[in-house]
C-alpha cells in the first residue's frame, strides 16, 4: 500500500477540481459583485464541457470480467447500511490515500464511501462496534493495524485493535487531524475479495466553507473540536493486502516536525488568540505530547516581552534543539505558492504537506530565523 504521507485534505479526492475554481474566484475578489457570478458561471460551463469531451479508455478484459462481481459486492454494501446507523448513505469515491479507489475503466475495485456527521466528542468504541458488525456480515475475516506487515484473524481483540488505531498518531491536513486507517478484509458471498478502510478525524472549528463559530478568546484552553468518521470499501481484486503505515515517530526529527505541525494547526483553529502568547504555547505543547506520545522535554522559551518565539525540544538526550515557532505574524502570513495561503490560514508549515516544517540550523537566537529553523542545544 501507499505509505507516503500525502497532502489530500480528506481521505477522498473529489473528481471535480472545485478548489481551483474557488481559488480563482478569490483571486478576482476585487471585481464587482456583478462580474463575479458571471465569471463563475462561465468557468463552470467551460469545466463541464471539458469533462464531456473526455473519453475514457476501454477497460482491459480483466476489468470487464471482474466488474460484475464488484458491482454485486457494492450492492450488498448498500443493502447492509442499516448496520451502520451512525453513517450517512454511501457515495461513489475515486482516488484515496489508502484503498486506491480507481476509475471503473482502470480497475474493477471501485469504491463506496460513507461518512458520519460531526460529533461533539469522540465515538471510537461505538463506531468500531458498528463497522466490525457490518464487515463481518459482508464476510470479513481479517484486520490490520499500523506496524503490522500482514493481516490478522478477526477475534475478540479486534474491537480494541480498531479503537487503538482511532487514537494513534494523527496526520495533519491543516484543518483536521486524521487517524491512521484500520483495515478489514474478507471474501463476499459471491467470492469477491474485499477490503474496508475506517478512519477518524478531529476537525477544526474554523471551516471556511461555513460561517465561523464564536471563536476561542481564552488562552487557558484550545478551541473545542468535533469528531467525524469515514468508511471506504471496495473489492480487492487488484489491491495487495491493505496495510496502513505511519511515520517513524521514534525518529527525533519526525517528532520535531509533528510538534511544528501542532503549532501550525492550533494557531489556525484558535485565530483570536495572540500567536506568540506563552500560555497558548504551553497548551499546544501539552496537546502535542499527548497526541504524539512524546516522552522527552518540550518547553516554551519566553523572551523579555513574555512572548514565545522559540521552543526547547529535547528527545531524551538523542536530539536537543531550540526551534523557532516564528519570528513575526507577517512571516506566518506569507502566502505559500502550494497552499495558496499563509500558515495561519492553511494550518500547515510545509505548504500542503505535513511533517515538512523543520528548517535549517542557525547560530543564535538573535540570528535571522523562520518557523522551523533551529539552534543546536538549549535556548540561550
Amino acid at each position: 500500500m501507499n505509505s507516503e504521507i500525502q497532502n489530500e485534505p480528506a481521505p477522498v479526492k473529489p473528481r471535480a477540481s472545485t478548489g481551483k475554481i474557488v481559488a480563482r474566484v478569490i483571486g478576482f475578489s476585487c471585481l464587482s459583485t456583478l462580474l463575479i457570478p458571471i465569471w463563475i458561471v462561465i468557468q463552470i460551463v467551460v469545466y463541464t464541457n471539458n469533462l464531456s469531451a473526455q473519453v475514457n479508455p476501454e477497460p482491459a478484459p480483466s476489468v470487464v470480467e471482474l466488474t460484475p462481481k464488484a458491482t454485486e459486492y457494492l450492492a450488498d454494501v448498500k443493502s447492509n447500511m442499516a448496520l451502520l446507523p451512525s453513517f450517512n448513505e454511501p457515495n461513489s469515491a475515486i482516488f484515496n490515500r489508502g484503498l486506491p479507489c480507481l476509475e471503473g475503466y482502470q480497475s474493477p475495485d471501485t469504491c463506496l464511501m460513507a461518512t458520519t456527521d460531526k460529533f461533539q466528542g469522540e465515538k471510537h468504541a461505538q463506531i468500531c462496534t458498528e463497522v466490525l458488525e457490518f464487515a463481518k456480515k459482508l464476510g470479513a475475516t481479517e484486520d490490520s493495524i499500523p506496524g503490522e506487515t500482514q493481516m490478522q484473524k478477526l477475534s475478540s481483540s479486534s474491537q480494541a485493535r480498531c479503537e487503538s488505531v482511532m487514537t494513534a498518531y494523527p496526520r495533519s491536513v491543516g484543518w483536521a487531524w486524521f487517524s491512521p486507517a484500520y483495515y478489514i478484509q474478507g471474501e463476499a458471498s459471491n467470492g469477491a475479495p474485499f477490503a474496508i478502510e475506517l478512519s477518524s478525524s478531529q476537525v477544526s472549528p474554523v471551516d471556511y466553507s461555513a460561517a465561523l463559530p464564536e471563536l476561542n478568546t481564552d488562552t487557558s484552553k484550545l478551541a473545542d473540536e468535533k469528531f467525524k468518521y469515514s468508511v471506504i470499501t471496495s473489492t480487492n481484486f487488484d489491491t495487495p493486502d491493505p496495510i496502513d503505515s505511519i511515520p517513524d515517530y521514534s525518529d527525533s526529527k519526525v517528532q520535531l516536525a509533528a510538534m511544528l505541525d501542532t503549532f501550525a494547526y492550533y494557531r489556525r483553529s484558535n485565530k483570536e488568540l495572540p500567536v506568540f502568547n506563552a500560555e497558548f504555547a504551553r497548551n499546544m505543547i501539552s496537546e502535542y505530547k499527548s497526541k504524539f506520545r512524546f516522552d522527552g522535554e518540550v518547553s516554551a522559551f519566553e523572551d523579555s516581552k513574555g512572548e514565545v518565539h522559540w521552543v526547547h525540544f529535547d528527545d531524551s538526550g538523542k536530539f536537543e534543539v531550540c526551534v523557532s515557532v516564528g519570528s513575526s505574524i507577517a512571516e506566518l502570513s506569507v502566502e505559500n505558492e502550494d497552499a495558496l495561503a499563509g500558515m495561519l490560514d492553511s494550518g500547515l508549515p510545509g505548504g500542503t504537506i505535513e511533517l515538512k516544517g523543520v528548517g535549517k540550523e542557525v547560530k543564535s537566537l538573535s540570528a535571522e530565523h523562520f518557523f522551523g529553523d533551529y539552534i543546536k542545544g538549549n535556548c540561550k
